[in-house]
């Protein structure tokens, strides 16, 4: 159990334009004022009376107790599930205790209603009074007034991680002779909180320069006189910063709160990355409600939504002549200044039209603005550049564009440009009232290579082939170093040729065969191992084939046994062969599964198989059967002519579960033979264990095998003596589950 206290001190302020009243400080008989239980027992020496400074905070009818009487608050957080056990035991037994329990995970002190009670009790009346609280051996979590065979102790309460309760105890009998209240019957929770705090989240964080806030939430209360504005340091440009930290809890009264705003001073003045760094140096600094010191922290962000400069360097102007002089400013704003063309200066001297703009930037931003200047007169001018050589597809635009002016092509069109669509010289006239100028350019389009050679030529012996691949504008490369666009070839040979022009290039690679009388041979009748695969390819050029299954490649793949046969027709003349392919059947041996061996039973291993083969056990034996009469590693090495196969089974001892009960056992806490629980190697499912007292009183129960009976009789100590045990149980024997029982006596010693 993670011990914080709850999230719910708060202390009401009356806001007016009338001076701020307080409302009274709670006590420990409040919620608010709630004791943050960091320890297993508490002792009251003295019960107080009264309702504390808030008033009775729980409402009749809510809860099983009669509202709130006499009490004192307990407040905790878990750090982790697990299961809720207290008892109060009074200094005098004759008084009554009545108590209830509330969940404020998502509430505060205004919600002690029936919605997140938890548990509660109020048994009283004879019998009934003394200790009470929750403990494994109780019953139900809500007892009204009266014992009514219910009795003062509750069960245990479930308890979830991070969730935070309340614990109000009453005292109906109103003596003041106190009480004790221990948590030790808590399971899976601990008692002290021993975990520093840590920062949870930080909010609220600046943006840009002017913010002056950050907000951060620890995971659990911390005290509010240990904030020490020492702990909290800002790093960034335009500092030295101070920060001021405080909560409106703390302002307002509480002695204690999660969440944080840190005021800096002075607001952030640049953009830029900062570090805040909470570093709790002296030994009182940031201390949560069971005096641990938070963690140090550091925690790295950037300012980087930037203000905007106001910048004006003019409305959109002209030029009257090419050559005129413009001034721009942008030194109003701003103390860095960058230009479209690159410049710093905060003035830029302007002769040629175009838009010009500017970016202007200080610590916490920047701002930008443009003007487009123009020049009323150009002479024209006209340049279409190189003549040139291009590719089909291609049409070239000839632009001749001065604005307003007179245009005059070579077929007398008069369009400021001009599309280029064939082979031929194309030439301007462009006029203005600043001048005249001329322009021409011949344009060549190249014709697409459309060559389309073999990749095998078959000719018969003392045949010429001859290649012609001679096109316009084009360059020749062949793999034996020649360059002509022709060739003749009269002996066998392959060839690489590269065709090149600007548009294209073409690469081809052929083969010339001239035939000679070619032998066919598919070689012997073969017989294959499975899987196997043979590749009949008799390698005669310029031919076409036709196998025994219609197929017409030059090469077949054997698969499967059968008779291949194969004619081949050349320029020449035709050839036929068949070849025999057979298959051997594969090795089938299989020993089985793993399994178990029992003395006696021997057991018969067959590694049989239909091919003709070899066997070899690991011990040397050489029969395809074999039978033993043991546990053991055996394996079987099985071989053919195509293949070898290896397998193996393990063979185990029986299996045997045996479970034990000591007959003795002392549960003193020290560590030796404190509980008593079955003891076996095998796994225990389906478990079940009671134990009974000597007049047939069952004492424990549990369904866990890990638990043990620690010597406790609902929370009391056991009397020494014998008690009678029984267990049920289930285990895996073999592969094969077992389930028996077993009972038997057992001595408990103190």
């Amino acid at each position: 159990m993670k011990i914080n206290l709850s999230p719910f001190w708060r202390v009401l302020l009356l806001l007016s334009s009338t001076p701020i009243f307080l409302i009274a400080q709670p006590t420990i008989q409040d919620c608010l004022g709630a004791v943050p239980v960091c320890q297993d027992l508490y002792s009251e020496s003295q019960s107080p009376s009264g309702d504390g400074n808030i008033g009775n905070e729980i409402i009749n009818g809510e809860t099983c107790t009669a509202g709130e009487l006499n009490s004192i608050w307990y407040v905790f957080t878990a750090n982790e599930d697990g299961m809720l056990g207290f008892l109060i035991t009074p200094n005098n037994f004759n008084d009554d205790y009545d108590w209830a329990l509330f969940d404020l995970t998502n509430g505060d002190c205004d919600d002690l209603t029936a919605s997140n009670l938890v548990s509660c009790n109020a048994a009283g009346g004879t019998g009934c009074h003394g200790p009470t609280g929750c403990a494994a051996s109780g019953i139900g979590n809500w007892v009204p007034g009266g014992c009514g065979g219910t009795g003062p102790i509750n069960a245990l309460v479930p308890m979830s991680a991070g969730n935070t309760y309340v614990l109000m105890v009453s005292n109906w009998t109103g003596s003041n002779d106190g009480y004790s209240l221990d948590f030790s019957e808590s399971t899976g929770l601990g008692v002290f909180d021993q975990t520093p705090p840590l920062v949870e989240d930080i909010t609220q964080l600046p943006e840009s320069c002017g913010d002056a806030t950050i907000d951060i939430s620890f995971n659990e209360f911390l005290l509010c006189n240990s904030i020490n504005d020492n702990a909290f340091q800002l790093d960034g440009p335009g500092g030295p910063y101070t920060l001021d930290a405080s909560s409106p809890d703390c302002i307002s009264g509480s002695n204690q709160a999660k969440s944080f705003r840190l005021a800096i001073s002075p607001p952030i003045q640049s953009m830029g990355d900062y570090t805040l760094t909470i570093d709790p140096t002296g030994p009182g600094d940031l201390l949560d409600l069971c005096d641990n010191q938070a963690e140090s922290f550091t925690f790295n962000f950037t300012v980087d939504v930037p203000l905007p400069v106001i910048i004006d360097i003019g409305q959109d102007t002209s030029l009257v002549c090419a050559g005129d002089e413009l001034v721009l400013d942008a030194s109003s704003g701003g103390n860095t200044f960058l230009w479209e063309d690159g410049s710093t200066d905060p003035t830029l001297i302007v002769t040629n039209e175009g838009v010009y703009s500017v970016t202007v930037t200080d610590d916490c931003g920047f701002g930008e603005d443009a003007i487009e200047v123009f020049v009323q007169q150009f002479p024209p001018t006209v340049n279409f550049g190189a003549d040139q050589i291009i590719c089909p597809g291609t049409s070239p635009l000839l632009d001749a564009d001065n604005g307003v002016a007179f245009y005059n092509w070579q077929d007398g069109s008069s369009a400021t440009n001009y599309t280029v669509t064939t082979t031929g010289d194309y030439a301007v006239t462009v006029e203005n009232g600043c001048g005249v100028v001329e322009e021409a350019i011949n344009i060549t389009y190249v014709p697409p290579l459309n060559l389309n050679l073999a990749n095998e030529y078959v000719l018969c012996l003392g045949d010429t082939l001859t290649i012609n691949i001679e096109r316009p504008f084009a360059t020749y490369q062949w793999s034996d170093g020649s360059t002509l666009p022709q060739r003749d070839i009269t002996a066998d040979n392959n060839f690489s040729l590269t065709v090149t022009t600007i548009c294209e290039v073409y690469e081809a690679d052929f083969a010339a065969i001239f035939l000679v009388d070619p032998m066919l041979d598919l070689g012997e009748d073969l017989i294959l191992c499975p899987n196997d695969s043979l590749i009949l390819e008799p390698g005669i050029p310029g031919a076409t084939y036709l196998w025994q299954d219609g197929s017409t490649q030059d090469r077949f793949v054997v698969t499967t046994p059968n008779t291949y046969g194969v004619t081949i027709s050349t320029a020449c003349n035709d050839l036929v062969d068949s070849v025999v392919i057979d298959y051997l059947l594969p090795i089938t041996t299989e020993l089985g599964r793993d399994t178990f061996l029992c003395p006696e039973d021997p057991f018969l291993l067959d590694a049989s198989t239909e091919v003709l083969a070899d066997y070899q056990w690991e011990n040397g034996a050489k029969e395809a059967r074999r039978l033993i009469f043991g546990p053991g590693d055996y394996s079987i090495t099985v071989s053919s002519i195509c293949e070898t196969v290896i397998d193996t089974i393990q063979i185990a001892e029986c299996e045997i579960c045996t479970v034990y009960m000591p007959n003795v056992f002392s549960p003193n806490n020290d560590g030796v033979n404190d509980r008593l629980f079955p003891q076996s190697h095998c796994s225990l499912e389906a478990y079940e264990m009671q134990v009974f007292d000597r007049w047939g009183s069952q004492v424990y129960q549990s369904s866990n095998p890990n638990d043990g009976w620690n010597g406790k009789i609902r929370g009391d100590l056991a009397r020494q003596g014998t008690y009678v045990w029984m267990i049920q149980y289930t285990v895996s024997e073999n592969g094969i589950a077992r389930s028996t029982s077993q009972r038997g006596d057992v001595v408990l010693l103190r």
